[in-house]
């Protein structure tokens, strides 16, 4: 076939996709009219996590699955747009690791809102100024996110969906490397790269900063500055990278929870998290780990926090695999509650990839 018959089959492909997409928008809006009557979330993390499953299973190529995820992230985006005009607040501004990670799960048919803190994440979904909020969690290199552990403590938000992102820095500037006296970044980022800095630049100053996109655009702004943060804020602000992907762990990774007013409903593959208050005893902490195992809970993580009422007070943030709604994990939740002072459930949530 010609060059010229081949596009015109492209041509025809296309007309049946846009008309089977728009078909698929009006299900799309009659579901949205059935979870009016309801009052059920629009952003459903459980289905939308089967529709990727179910996509990727009927995959033969030659497109990559990632392609076709790609794709449909930002046709859910539009479709959820269609129900309701979503709004995301993110630690911002806009560039920053936590706005990239929003990306990746809400796509481009959504508002996004800058917060300037965690604090201030969380304080948009409590007062309905959001309908979610993105906030980091756990790195794989420095661990709990503590501000965002401690925010779990005083608000009554839930957990929804996890976001699993590749974390890749770089250094950027305006001026050449050798010019290089001051360094802007978060403190986590720098300890992040720290190897590579005391090889690489032991002379210059560091500076902790609100943000890496903070960074970038105070980088470009001075002379003898440069930035350390993701490839997309150089674009976005203008400035060279000078080096990449100098984070000390190839493996870096952050999770990032998406904050919600409501729970999430079971998809078959769930982890969910506490926050429990202990007794100041010896073998309190033993005594709400032991049902776990009694029950056959694989926990995933475990960070212990001072609870600020009084010295030496502790509770401990957990997560863990499984939903409450399974047995198993319900009554786990039962024994713990009759060892500890305090349990709260922050959520169950799909699990990520």
């Amino acid at each position: 076939m010609s060059l010229e018959g081949l596009r015109s089959e492209i041509d025809s492909l296309d007309s049946k996709i846009v008309k089977l997409l728009n078909e698929r928008a009006k299900v799309v809006q009659k579901i949205g009219e059935i979870k009016k009557q309801l009052s059920a979330q629009v952003y459903a993390p459980n289905r939308e996590k089967e529709v990727y499953e179910k996509i990727v299973s009927q995959n033969n190529g030659p497109l990559s699955n990632e392609c076709l995820v790609t794709i449909y992230r930002e046709l859910i985006a539009g479709s959820r747009a269609l129900e309701k005009a979503l709004k995301v607040s993110y630690l911002g501004p806009e560039g920053t690791f936590s706005f990239l990670a929003a990306k990746q799960r809400f796509g481009s048919s959504v508002e996004y809102l800058p917060s300037k803190s965690i604090d201030a994440v969380f304080r948009d979904v409590i007062s309905g100024r959001a309908d979610y909020g993105i906030v980091p969690v756990e790195n794989s290199t420095e661990g709990g996110i503590r501000e965002t552990l401690n925010m779990f403590m005083e608000c009554d938000v839930k957990v929804c969906a996890e976001i699993v992102l590749p974390i890749h820095h770089n250094l950027m500037a305006n001026c050449p490397a050798n010019q290089i006296k001051k360094i802007y970044s978060k403190l986590q980022v720098f300890a992040q790269c720290k190897q590579w800095l005391t090889n690489n630049f032991t002379n210059a100053e560091l500076l902790n900063v609100g943000s890496t996109t903070e960074a970038a655009q105070i980088a470009k702004q001075e002379s003898n500055a440069s930035a350390i943060a993701h490839a997309e804020v150089a674009q976005l602000y203008g400035i060279k990278i000078l080096y990449k992907n100098i984070e000390d762990n190839p493996n870096n990774i952050t999770r990032f929870f998406v904050l919600s007013n409501k729970s999430c409903s079971p998809s078959g593959r769930d982890k969910t998290a506490i926050m429990c208050y202990i007794r100041n005893e010896p073998g309190a902490l033993y005594e709400i780990l032991t049902p776990f195992k009694e029950h056959g809970i694989n926990l995933t993580n475990i960070e212990p926090l001072p609870t600020k009422r009084r010295a030496w007070d502790y509770c401990f943030y957990l997560d863990f695999e499984g939903h409450t709604d399974e047995n198993n994990v319900s009554k786990a939740l039962e024994d713990v509650s009759h060892k500890c002072l305090e349990l709260r459930v922050l959520g169950s949530y799909p699990k990520s990839d």
